[in-house]
């Protein structure tokens, strides 16, 4: 690691948070020909003018042309030099799973340096959440918690009318099956629950199964893609009716946010879906959602084809307003965008970013490189 090829030239950090000391400390101690610059910026994420203009005030013009490898959260140097800065730079390592947040800046539109994300490392918090959100549906954990704050022991609480079930045998269908999808599928599984995935593109034969991602040390995910006891795909309604068809139970959405995946979820696939009485869960982004749409769903009563409940860790806009019906129903869960933190985000990200620094300098291709034509 780090050894056989040096890994050298400037690595340039701008990330929104106070330099993580003890993590640069130890990259300078692994890579001694790599000369290191920590830019704390102002904000993480902000709209696209901001961040324009707090790329250009925060960051210097040397700092940016001197720069052979960039690792940002969403800062990316002035349009006017991007001609220059590429000349120099090698890769660019985000800190987030998705691009959609830069997919207007030259850099991504206007130029080939490889882009890389930290896809792989959110899948055991995301994956636990998703699981923290099934069991509480499937225990009636808002009712116990209601009947706690009122100090009651409800003597009919083993009424099988109240709707208390097990996971086994259960169908969740995940919607993207990237590392998140794989990681949530390797601990569904382990409750007994059958996984349908759904792939953008078929997925038919072993190779095309596998993932190639960035795996977090001391986690299995579902490397070789075994796991789901279906395959759908498809970009076309029709197949994505026929997926949301399959008797499920629950449906995962862990999609990047693209051309083709915004609103993919409205009003008709909430109406099939409503046949089942599935609950809903979205880790990916609000806009993958027709939201009003779901309100009128998780309104519409079971009985007449409503969805049992939806667990939102995203919504549209963010922050979620005041205003938002969503807020108020009972069968709704929100969580304020946080599914994936879990205190190692940063130490995580550096272990991607560690991969990528070797893999360039043997000249080996990077791990979670973007596409630019698939936008993820």
């Amino acid at each position: 690691m780090g050894g056989e090829t040096p890994v050298e030239g400037h690595l340039l950090v701008v990330w929104g948070v106070p330099e993580p000391k003890q993590d640069i400390a130890a990259l300078r101690v692994k890579y001694p020909n790599l000369k290191i610059t920590y830019k704390q910026a102002s904000v993480a994420f902000s709209d696209p003018a901001t961040i324009a203009r707090l790329s250009e005030e925060e960051v210097s013009n040397d700092e940016w042309l001197s720069a052979t490898h960039l690792a940002t959260m969403s800062y990316l140097p002035p349009a006017r030099i991007v001609p220059a800065f590429t000349k120099n730079v090698k890769f660019i390592q985000l800190t987030s799973a998705g691009v959609n947040h830069l997919a207007a800046h030259p850099i991504f539109s206007s130029t080939s340096i490889p882009i890389t994300t930290t896809s792989g490392i959110h899948g055991p918090p995301i994956s636990e959440w998703v699981a923290l959100q099934i069991l509480a549906d499937s225990h009636l954990q808002r009712t116990m918690y209601k009947w706690q704050s009122e100090r009651r022991w409800v003597r009919a609480a083993g009424d099988s009318t109240l709707g208390f079930r097990d996971s086994v045998g259960r169908r969740v269908g995940i919607l993207g099956y990237g590392s998140i999808g794989r990681q949530s599928a390797r601990v569904l599984t382990a409750m007994g629950m059958e996984i349908i995935a759904y792939t953008a593109n078929p997925r038919t034969t072993p190779e095309s199964k596998r993932d190639t991602g960035f795996i977090v040390p001391g986690t299995l995910g579902d490397r070789d893609g075994t796991l789901p006891v279906a395959w759908h795909s498809g970009t076309d309604k029709a197949s994505l009716h026929a997926f949301l068809s399959a008797d499920l139970d629950y449906v995962l959405l862990a999609l990047p946010l693209t051309g083709s995946t915004k609103q993919i979820l409205g009003a008709e696939e909430f109406e099939i879906l409503g046949r089942t009485g599935a609950y809903v869960l979205n880790i990916g982004r609000g806009e993958s959602v027709d939201q009003d749409a779901l309100i009128a769903a998780l309104k519409k009563p079971l009985e007449m084809g409503g969805l049992r409940g939806a667990a939102l860790d995203v919504a549209t806009p963010e922050p979620l307003p005041e205003s938002s019906e969503l807020w108020g129903l009972e069968n709704v869960v929100i969580t304020p965008h946080v599914s994936a933190w879990n205190g190692r985000y940063l130490g995580r990200t550096i272990g991607v970013l560690e991969e990528n620094l070797e893999r360039g300098a043997r000249g080996e291709g990077l791990v979670n490189a973007v596409d630019r034509e698939r936008g993820y």
